[in-house]
């Protein structure tokens, strides 16, 4: 079995690609048995299930020699030297996209100094007008998103952490008056699709990853859709689970290309202020349109594009926050992805989720 092997890369001509090279397995030979003088010493047997060393195939800290922003007051491409030790580590990019219009008094990404601590470079995402035409009533929209450039190949399975910090002024989404607008009060922070709508695909369906406020906290939910209708495949929650706001986070997630009985996706989150280690989702279901399995459709299809560092939202959201004194940013830090799920996870420490399907 290969250790952290490279299951995909992406199209771009312009960007570092290398084909997979195998990797030996590590092993490990068995202690020898106690033994009288007079009986013979068996040779040390190889294991037939030596311990893999998990490395991801990419990895960046965002500090300087790792990661280069340009142009540096408004990010809009990013290259990586990988930090990586696995084999396969070669050189990555990414676009950021704002969409327009708007500019760096509207929004913004930069690599800063962590304001947590002077000797750490973070990604910074900041969000203070919503200046993008939303196409519903008189409605506008925020974004900020990383990207791949071109579109994935081969990616039926993908892992990554990040650390990521919600900043504080996220908080003020509790005072959203009860009787607003109730259009979009949530957030996207990462986004996963499989087929894009905007090339053209015939069954274009995507997951989300988003938070939102409710009873004075922060929670998470997931959404499996359509890229194209309004078709919603499967719709999971925790509102057990309170998301931590103004600390910083570890988040891993685990994608798994198939259909209701085979298909995964998983969100764990660990705290570092208490290192507790919960899986907040984990999910059997639909990763595509099921459409996409229905004779003449395209079969299964595995993710193309993906947004790892995503926020996105309503002015209803974006708006609320900047009029109570505070902009929607949030820190992003350690980012590392693989094409395999390291062992054993998710290693659930409480009971997962269920999807409410709609």
């Amino acid at each position: 079995m290969l250790i952290g092997k490279l299951s995909f890369t992406f199209a771009a001509a312009a960007c570092v690609s290398a084909a997979p090279v195998p990797v030996s397995p590590v092993t490990a030979s068995s202690p020898r048995p106690a033994v009288t003088p007079a009986a013979p010493v068996p040779e040390p047997k190889q294991d037939v299930n030596p311990v893999r060393t998990f490395e991801p195939q990419f990895r960046t800290g965002y500090e300087p020699g790792e990661a280069t922003g340009t142009p540096a007051d408004a990010i809009d491409w990013l290259t990586f030297d990988n930090t990586s030790s696995h084999a396969d580590a070669v050189p990555w990019a990414m676009s950021v996209y704002y969409e327009s219009p708007g500019d760096v008094n509207d929004r913004y990404a930069r690599i800063i100094v962590d304001p947590t601590d002077p000797d750490n470079h973070i990604l910074h995402y900041w969000l203070k007008n919503a200046v993008i035409d939303a196409g519903y009533q008189s409605h506008t929209k925020g974004r900020i998103q990383t990207g791949f450039p071109g579109h994935l190949v081969d990616a039926f399975e993908v892992y990554a952490s990040q650390r990521i910090y919600i900043h504080e002024d996220f908080n003020l989404m509790h005072t959203y008056p009860p009787d607003g607008d109730p259009w979009w009060l949530g957030v996207i922070i990462q986004e996963l699709w499989s087929g894009a709508a905007w090339e053209g695909h015939p069954n274009p369906s995507r997951i989300n990853i988003s938070m939102y406020s409710q009873n004075g906290q922060m929670h998470l939910q997931m959404l499996c859709k359509s890229g194209i209708d309004s078709r919603v495949f499967w719709a999971a929650y925790n509102p057990q689970y309170a998301l931590p706001v103004g600390e910083w986070l570890k988040i891993e997630i685990g994608y798994r290309m198939g259909n209701a009985e085979t298909g995964r996706m998983v969100v764990v989150i660990t705290p570092e202020s208490t290192g507790r280690r919960e899986v907040v989702f984990n999910v059997t279901n639909w990763t595509y349109d099921p459409l996409a399995d229905e004779p003449g459709g395209t079969g299964p299809v595995p993710l193309t594009h993906w947004n790892p560092q995503k926020l996105y939202s309503s002015d209803n959201v974006i708006h609320h926050i900047r009029d109570a004194g505070g902009t929607a940013q949030v820190y992003w830090d350690d980012f590392a992805f693989s094409g395999e799920w390291p062992p054993a996870f998710p290693a659930t420490i409480h009971p997962p989720s269920a999807p409410v399907k709609q």
